[in-house]
């Protein structure tokens, strides 16, 4: 996710010996962590490695980042690219970074920037998923000894695209990650909600669901990689 402090235009703002502080916003998940966080500042001046009387600090929501400013600048004008400490952000529920550039020894007359970036790289542990077993019926009821096929419409929406999705990962069973691999699939409208859903459909024995089950697990991955598990009510009725 790329958060623009300003556009790249070439104008310096804040001409001046003031802290500059501005705020990047980015959109936390719960189903996962951030692996990693660029910031990028494209800056006038700031440049305190060359005189040992200035000194420039910079943080990230109130925490330091030792030494932001240590390199040799070659220009007054410079792009300066900081890796930054993911629990610095994994920590930010609300989302918002504060950064502040500031004068911590003597004050230099001038310093500026022109624009800044923030890239922030996500690990998803499992994106959650909504489905419906045996879809259109209520309750989802289905014979434990029967040897057919049981479908399972996997819910495609704004945010989740099923034509994305890995059909060979697919499974369902008694348990995330478990169970037998889907042997049909389909696309189709499903709940009429203008997204295509899928519509999958997995030999029952190898499911291991029995009469004690009352939710039923699918998951898989989508082509990126990135996993995703979804559950719902199941009842599993007959049996010996």
């Amino acid at each position: 996710m790329d958060v623009t402090h300003e556009t790249d235009d070439g104008d310096f703002d804040l001409w001046d010996a003031s802290d500059k502080s501005w705020t990047h916003t980015f959109s936390p998940i719960e189903s996962g962590k951030i692996i990693r966080a660029t910031l990028t500042v494209y800056n006038f001046n700031i440049n305190d490695k060359v005189d040992p009387y200035y000194d420039l600090k910079m943080y990230v929501d109130g925490v330091e980042i030792p030494n932001a400013f240590d390199e040799v600048q070659t220009t007054r004008t410079h792009t300066s690219v900081f890796e930054l400490d993911p629990s610095l952000f994994n920590e930010l529920e609300d989302g918002e970074a504060i950064v502040r550039i500031g004068n911590a020894g003597t004050h230099l007359d001038e310093f500026a920037i022109d624009y800044a970036v923030l890239e922030i790289d996500y690990y998803c542990d499992s994106v959650p998923v909504i489905i419906d077993i045996k879809p259109g019926s209520d309750p989802s009821s289905f014979g434990a000894n029967s040897k057919g096929k049981i479908p399972v419409a996997l819910f495609g929406s704004a945010n989740f695209d099923v034509t994305q999705v890995d059909d060979s990962t697919v499974r369902f069973g008694d348990s995330e990650g478990t169970g037998a691999y889907s042997t049909q699939a389909g696309l189709e409208d499903k709940n009429g909600d203008g997204f295509m859903d899928k519509v999958y459909h997995f030999s029952f024995p190898e499911t291991n669901l029995d009469v004690y089950d009352t939710v039923g697990y699918l998951s898989g991955e989508l082509l990126n990689g990135v996993k995703f598990s979804g559950s719902s009510d199941v009842n599993i009725v007959g049996g010996k």
